[in-house]
């Protein structure tokens, strides 16, 4: 289903490749959405993005002229109710269980808005088309400016993104998901309305938020469009882990998003210069006992962890993501907590315990290990 948006609205469906599927579970218990809690900068106005789906796999468009004539049907208002609901690991129901093929409707309205959705305008307008796109993979991806033009590049880059990301997931952490999801990203501009949208609480603070009970996206439009970009990378990470592993310890969850969120794809791969947050790091570096302080991190629990300090407890836990995936023996462990996590996935598992039994030297030497990374940030690039 299309979104319908107050206000000027842009839509565009876009298609990515699912890496591989699993099964899903059926249980019951709350999922917090997911935030990324930072500031945001001031909206700006984005051309119009590209007409057609490029760049992923398997899939193929083609485009038809509309009769003015032709009947329309006014697309549903978006349901702006705030229900918990249960990880998306538990109730991975986000197929929308359609047909391979999918019609989506461009069109420009009177103030030179270009518009992209699967309903059809309900008012007189220019350059109507219909793109018809055949053998769609398994996970849809339906990008959308609530009040703003979207990025002019995000059709192509919310693929390329979204793909890298996948892949990484499978072939270094081997973690695969379920099939035929669909998700939902809605670009903001005005502060106000973003606050509305995320449901207010911590999250009208936040610069972007993946809202599990509605699948969807919600990203503030950023004065820098790589900033927006990097927003949305972070926010695509936890859709990807509350689709695929569950209601991850939130210190592992930020510390996966905010290690993707500086992922630059290139090719079939891509990179992390970890040496860019240098002195972001050893600002961040704790000064009293290190197991204390990782002991302190991995306890952060809800929204305990976007209080006080919370840029440091971000730069703190992306540093022990990236210090787990600098090696084999730590992208095992890491591995460890998102298999164990994928096997209860409606509970958030105790990653102390298991990072004891899984780390070569056990929690203690991981936080010295950890603490070492902090106060001396490797000056390399990780590439996949």
């Amino acid at each position: 289903m299309s979104i319908m948006f107050q206000g000027r609205r842009v839509l565009l469906a876009v298609v990515i490749a699912a890496i591989s599927a699993t099964g899903c579970r059926e249980t019951s218990a709350p999922a917090q959405p997911s935030v990324e809690a930072r500031p945001s900068a001031e909206a700006k106005q984005s051309p119009e993005p590209a007409t057609l789906p490029i760049a992923a796999p398997a899939v193929v468009a083609t485009e038809r002229k509309v009769d003015a004539t032709e009947p329309v049907t006014p697309a549903p208002p978006l349901d702006e109710r705030r229900d918990p609901e249960p990880s998306a690991a538990c109730l991975a129901k986000t197929s929308d269980g359609g047909s391979p093929v999918a019609s989506i409707h461009r069109w420009v309205d009177g103030a030179g808005v270009t518009h992209y959705s699967d309903q059809a305008p309900t008012t007189p307008v220019s350059g109507h088309r219909v793109l018809e796109v055949h053998g769609l993979p398994d996970i849809k991806v339906e990008a959308s400016g609530y009040d703003v033009n979207l990025p002019s590049d995000l059709q192509r880059r919310a693929i390329v993104d979204a793909v890298a990301v996948q892949r990484v997931f499978h072939d270094t952490l081997g973690i695969d998901g379920p099939s035929h999801a669909t998700l939902k990203i809605v670009f903001v501009g005005d502060a106000g309305a973003y606050a509305t949208l995320v449901g207010g609480g911590v999250l009208a603070a936040s610069s972007g938020a993946f809202v599990p009970a509605q699948h969807t996206i919600y990203v503030r439009m950023q004065a820098d469009e790589e900033v927006a970009f990097s927003i949305l990378r972070h926010e695509i990470t936890h859709a990807l882990i509350h689709e695929r592993v569950g209601d991850l310890p939130v210190p592992l969850n930020e510390g996966l998003a905010e290690y993707f969120r500086r992922y630059r794809p290139a090719g079939m791969g891509g990179q992390i210069d970890v040496a860019a947050d240098h002195d972001g790091l050893v600002g961040a570096a704790p000064t009293g006992d290190d197991s204390e302080a990782l002991v302190e991190l991995m306890a952060l629990a809800g929204t305990d962890f976007y209080t006080a300090d919370r840029d440091r407890r971000y730069l703190r836990a992306y540093a022990l993501i990236a210090l787990l995936m600098r090696d084999t023996a730590g992208t095992a462990a890491l591995h460890g907590l998102l298999a164990r996590q994928q096997a209860e996935p409606c509970v958030p598992i105790r990653a102390e315990g298991i990072l004891d039994e899984t780390y070569p030297g056990g929690l203690h030497a991981l936080a010295v290990d950890w603490a070492s990374f902090l106060r001396d940030p490797p000056l390399s690039v990780r590439a996949y």
